[in-house]
C-alpha cells in the first residue's frame, strides 16, 4: 500500500526541504501538505476527514522567530501548543503515528552535551510553547495509544532563511559593513549544534519512518562557536568584539544515531 504522509509547514524552510526529502527517499509516497489553519479546530478537523487515510503526520507547523514569538506570545501559544492539540484531536479517529518536531529551546544552556533525559528548562518563550505542545502532544499520545516522537531540533541555517533568524541577520550585516572594521557580535562565545536545513530535514524523515518513539535529539553532534559560524560565511575575514553572555546548546546525539544507524545519522 502506498504510504499517505500528511506535513504540516511545508511551506517553511525545514518544510520545503522535508517534502524533497521524502520525494527522494519513498517516490511513490503520497505527501499531503495541510492547507487548514491549525488554531482552527473545525477547519483542521474537516481537512484531515477529507485527507482520508493517513499513515503517518509530520507536524513542523509552528511560530519561531524569536522576535516575533516575544512581540506576540498570545499568538505563540496559540499557534505553537493550541495547533498541536487541535491536529491531534483532528487526527482521533486515524492511527496514524506522529512525530512533533520539537526544538533545543526546551533545553537549559549546560556544558556537556545535552542528552533527552537532561531537565527540560526551556531558555526563551518560544522553548516554553515548544515544550508545552510537547507535553500536552505526550499526554494526548499516550491516552489515545498513539506512537509519538518527539524531535528536538536543534540550530538549524538555510541561505532561504529570511527576517531575525542568524543567518539572514548576519548576512544583512555583512552587506552593510565597511571593510577594516570591528564586528561587534552578541554571544559570539556561545556554543551551538548547526545543521544546514536540507541535513536537518533528511534526518527527520528517516526518523519518521523508523517508527522511533520518544525524544529524540536531531543534530550533527559538532557544535561552534557563533563566533566560528560567522566567520564560515563571512565574505571577508572579520574582527570579532564579543557581546553579552554566552551559553552552550551543543546536542548528544547518542540516541538518534542508535536509531538511524552511524552511516545515516
Amino acid at each position: 500500500m502506498t504510504l499517505r504522509v500528511l506535513i504540516t509547514g511545508s511551506g517553511g524552510i525545514v518544510g520545503r526541504h522535508v517534502v524533497r526529502a521524502f520525494q527522494d527517499t519513498v517516490p511513490d509516497a503520497e505527501i499531503l501538505r495541510n492547507t487548514a489553519d491549525l488554531t482552527d479546530l473545525a477547519a483542521t478537523t474537516r481537512f484531515v476527514e477529507d485527507a482520508g487515510w493517513i499513515d503517518l503526520v509530520l507536524h513542523l507547523a509552528a511560530l519561531v522567530p524569536v522576535a516575533e514569538v516575544q512581540a506576540n506570545p498570545a499568538r505563540a501559544y496559540c499557534v505553537n501548543v493550541g495547533g498541536t492539540v487541535n491536529l491531534l484531536s483532528a487526527l482521533a479517529d486515524t492511527a496514524a503515528r506522529v512525530l512533533l518536531v520539537s526544538s533545543s529551546h526546551v533545553y537549559a544552556s549546560k556544558a556537556e552535551p545535552i542528552v533527552e533525559s537532561d531537565p527540560t528548562v526551556p531558555v526563551s518563550l518560544y522553548g516554553q510553547t515548544k515544550l508545552m505542545a510537547e507535553q500536552a502532544a505526550t499526554q494526548i499520545c499516550e491516552a489515545t495509544g498513539r506512537s509519538l516522537c518527539l524531535a528536538r531540533l536543534f540550530s538549524i541555517h538555510d541561505p532561504r532563511q529570511t527576517g531575525s533568524y542568524l543567518r539572514p541577520t548576519l548576512e544583512r550585516r555583512f552587506a552593510e559593513m565597511r571593510p577594516d572594521t570591528p564586528f561587534e557580535l552578541f554571544g559570539a562565545g556561545s556554543l551551538r549544534d548547526f545543521l544546514p536545513a536540507q541535513d536537518a530535514a533528511r534526518l527527520l524523515v528517516k526518523l519518521a519512518l523508523t517508527g522511533a518513539e520518544g525524544a529524540v535529539n536531531v543534530a550533527s553532534g559538532t557544535a561552534i562557536t557563533v563566533a566560528d559560524f560567522a566567520r564560515s560565511l563571512a565574505p571577508v575575514p572579520l574582527d570579532i568584539r564579543p557581546k553579552g553572555q554566552d551559553d552552550i546548546l551543543k546536542a548528544d546525539v547518542t540516541r538518534l544515531r542508535a536509531i538511524l544507524g552511524e552511516n545515516n545519522a
